[in-house]
């Protein structure tokens, strides 16, 4: 249910409730969405907002949820509003990251290239071209969403998602790539894997890139993903 719009720093926010917890906000501006909404959360962040338990940003919103039940709204808002315009809106400066992927690990090129029309070194070469957006964090702990895919090697989830997909996975799902960070099920095609874990829940934060870093990728050979893993491992 769309409550009002939200005026930060000149800009204009649609909010709206996300059940009885939880508020959701939409940004009423042109250009890139996802350079307002990381800068925006990370200013959030920062407020520390009392009874504020966790800042959720996606591709076209903030989820904002609180711990209690949120009664008066206008009151709330109001006070969020205030507690905005009285800091500096935070900029976003992105890292630079390269991740090395072993394509020879991938598990679903014979999808990814019938459903392409491209060979599977076109794709390759299509995807370690690319320069990829760290745009958001979901299902499951640490994954990596990366928009910035070129719409060529787009390509739909599977059918019939695996029960098991290694972590350091890397995928394609729709016209995004993507990493797991875990062992877990999943259903997007899966090209390759990284030796590079970029989740640890012993850190704060857990996740050692942060959002709106520019990520591209490079390949490796299988032999040298073992002699990666192995320098991990004795570490």
């Amino acid at each position: 249910m769309m409550l009002r719009s939200l005026h930060i720093k000149g800009k204009s926010w649609k909010v709206s409730r996300l059940g009885e917890k939880a508020l959701l906000f939409h940004p009423e501006v042109e250009g890139d969405l996802l350079h307002f909404i990381h800068s925006l959360t990370r200013t959030l962040e920062e407020l520390n907002l009392p009874g504020v338990v966790d800042i959720i940003p996606a591709y076209e919103s903030i989820a904002l949820v609180h711990e209690n039940n949120l009664t008066d709204i206008e009151t709330y808002l109001r006070q969020i509003e205030k507690a905005l315009e009285q800091v500096s809106e935070i900029e976003i400066q992105p890292s630079q990251t390269k991740i090395p992927v072993c394509y020879e690990l991938g598990l679903d090129w014979q999808e990814v290239v019938k459903h392409t029309s491209l060979s599977k070194q076109e794709i390759i070469a299509k995807h370690t071209n690319g320069e990829y957006t760290l745009a958001m964090m979901g299902f499951l702990p640490g994954f990596l969403y990366l928009s910035g895919m070129h719409e060529s090697i787009t390509c739909p989830r599977k059918e019939n998602p695996r029960t098991k997909i290694p972590a350091g996975s890397v995928g394609i799902g729709g016209s995004q790539t993507g990493i797991y960070s875990l062992e877990s099920p999943g259903g997007w095609q899966v090209i390759g894997r990284t030796p590079v874990s970029f989740f640890n829940s012993d850190k704060n934060p857990p996740v050692s890139l942060s959002l709106g870093d520019t990520i591209s990728f490079y390949a490796i050979s299988n032999e040298e993903f073992e002699t990666f893993s192995q320098k991990k491992g004795a570490e």
